[in-house]
């Protein structure tokens, strides 16, 4: 019923472990219904139950690059966020061994009044790094972001396609040991899809895990040493 996230102490030991987990999610009619719950301290529901993912179990290895497909709605970014660390599973057991970098979604993780600058050492200091770790890491990321001066004014002024760069650089050069990618990718263009794509094959070349959900079939052929299908 818990999410547990260890460093690695051995190289046998697999990178995701997912055990007979189900996600559910309480689907309220009304807005007061929530309240009534409380108010009868949940003796009476008033909810519906939502499964997201229902008895899911798989294991990723440690530097496989594993990819998840199925139609919108099947329960992939739930999946990836249970990875994270973001949502809890419901039933079932997640176990993550490493220190996890996610790009699940436009924005997530930066402060749109901080410039990309300010971001890049607020991301890096939340997974532990120093200021002078982040000064080596610097001018690689704001290479592969490829979004020139823009890296000095706030993130809320960056189109999408910016903002998706500036993201993912900063996931993939904090050194994950496992990298999580949800579909954003589909937003940049198609030499940045490919700079990216390049990248994340270098991580899973040094050992590291890449976590990864496409709709792009060459991507998927061309990355992925094994892939789940999450059906209806």
């Amino acid at each position: 019923m818990s999410l547990k996230s260890t460093t690695f102490l051995r190289s046998s030991v697999a990178a995701i472990e997912f055990t007979s987990v189900s996600k559910s999610y309480s689907i309220y009619h009304n807005p007061g219904d929530r309240l009534k719950e409380i108010l009868t301290l949940n003796t009476r529901s008033f909810h519906r139950d939502f499964w997201a993912l229902r008895d899911l179990s798989f294991t990723v290895q440690r530097g496989e690059t594993f990819c998840i497909v199925g139609e919108n709605g099947c329960g992939k970014s739930t999946l990836l966020q249970l990875v994270a660390g973001i949502l809890q599973p419901t039933t079932g057991e997640v176990k993550v061994h490493g220190r996890v970098s996610a790009l699940l979604e436009l924005g997530s993780g930066f402060n749109p009044e901080f410039s990309g600058r300010d971001n890049i050492y607020l991301n890096g200091a939340i997974l532990g790094f120093t200021a002078r770790d982040m000064d080596r890491k610097y001018q690689d990321i704001i290479e592969f972001a490829e979004i020139g001066d823009f890296i000095h004014q706030p993130v809320k002024t960056y189109s999408s396609g910016m903002l998706v760069r500036l993201a993912f650089a900063v996931a993939a050069h904090l050194e994950p040991e496992i990298l999580v990618v949800d579909e954003v990718l589909a937003v940049g263009d198609a030499a940045f899809q490919r700079k990216c794509l390049g990248k994340m094959g270098q991580v899973s070349g040094e050992g590291r895990t890449v976590l990864l959900v496409s709709h792009n079939m060459a991507a998927i052929t061309s990355l992925a040493g094994s892939c789940l299908w999450i059906d209806g």
